[in-house]
């Protein structure tokens, strides 16, 4: 920089510039170093900018063109490795996060040429989504099947909306994308299905249908089942859902609770000896709720359990997991008089 400046001084001479303010003459001395330092940063500015421009307008060199290939390569290539593994789940049967089996059905581009180093394990890929979009469906269908053996339609946990975001790239993987939100929507759906076990352990003591009741003696239809077992047994909500319902019935359930399921499923759990929910509450699956007791019209410590579809009284036996309670009432059925101890609910229309 001192060379520089050595350099360029002798091309100027101290300089003296007058100018007039208004009301005074002034003067400006530039001496021949300022001078020459303005000028070595004018040249410095001219040459930043002339090496900028070749920069642009130069064509890239063959290092940069292959580093970018390289880069535009890698990333096809785990975006391939990803998309295996969402085959590989689907197919197992494993959940898979929607947003990441989406994005999978756009792969990014190549550069001319190289479309073919990854075109045969694509074409396999494709094969598979196929495979796993028939075996979607096939789960899909077993599902639907076994929710209307139950009473209910499918359609109730289905819908689908929401703004239009379209899925680009491989339709095969759209057709895959499309049955798995489909079956997802199903599956987690029926968590509103009262599928699980009121009670833990208890002794079936009168069935859905019509009986003889305990107090008129004569028949009419019960509109539940009855579990019997030692008063302030544990009882559990068979399904997530909101309580609607949390205290005295005068329709002869004693202690009541109703828990609205959602998509038109209820369940109701009376005699209870004692309420450890209020209406409002939201409750999940096999969170207690109460417990056994007498109240109401009963003969003896049990819990009153029903299964209802759009108001509708339903037999709840279909919908629990376990088979316990229905072998249960297989073995009993000459065991088990209807005239029992521990029956009730509430008084049944009569049948003639």
């Amino acid at each position: 920089m001192a060379q520089s400046l050595a350099a360029t001084s002798a091309l100027f001479c101290d300089r003296d510039l007058f100018f007039h303010d208004g009301s005074k003459l002034r003067r400006i001395r530039l001496s021949r170093q300022f001078q020459a330092i303005l000028f070595v940063i004018l040249l410095a500015l001219v040459g930043w900018s002339a090496f900028a421009t070749a920069r642009m307008l130069a064509p890239s060199s063959p290092g940069s063109e292959m580093a970018q290939l390289a880069q535009a390569t890698e990333l096809r290539a785990r975006q391939i490795e990803q998309r295996q593994q969402i085959l590989a789940a689907i197919i197992a049967g494993e959940e898979v996060d929607a947003a990441v089996l989406a994005a999978s059905s756009d792969l990014a581009d190549l550069p001319p040429g190289l479309e073919d180093r990854f075109a045969r394990a694509e074409l396999i890929q494709a094969a598979q989504a196929q495979l796993a979009a028939a075996s979607v469906d096939a789960r899909y269908r077993h599902a639907a099947s076994e929710l209307k053996r139950l009473g209910i339609s499918p359609a109730k946990f289905t819908g689908m909306g929401g703004p239009l975001e379209p899925i680009k790239g491989d339709p095969t993987f759209k057709q895959l994308f499309t049955s798995w939100k489909k079956l997802d929507n199903l599956q987690n759906g029926a968590i509103a299905v009262p599928s699980d076990k009121p009670v833990k352990t208890a002794a079936f003591t009168s069935g859905y249908g019509v009986r003889s009741d305990p107090f008129a003696g004569r028949a009419a239809m019960h509109a539940g089942i009855d579990l019997a077992g030692a008063m302030g047994t544990p009882i559990y909500a068979t399904a997530d859902g909101t309580i609607t319902d949390a205290g005295w019935n005068s329709g002869g359930y004693g202690n009541l609770v109703k828990i609205d399921h959602g998509r038109g499923i209820e369940t109701r759990y009376g005699h209870l000896s004692g309420i450890l929910v209020k209406a409002g509450d939201r409750v999940q699956r096999g969170q207690l709720i109460g417990k056994m007791g007498s109240t109401g019209r009963s003969t003896g410590s049990h819990l009153h359990y029903e299964v209802r579809i759009e108001g509708r009284a339903v037999n709840p036996i279909p919908f629990m997991k376990s088979t316990d309670y229905l072998l249960a009432m297989q073995r009993g059925a000459g065991t088990h008089s209807m005239d029992a101890v521990a029956l009730g609910g509430p008084q049944g229309a009569a049948k003639r």
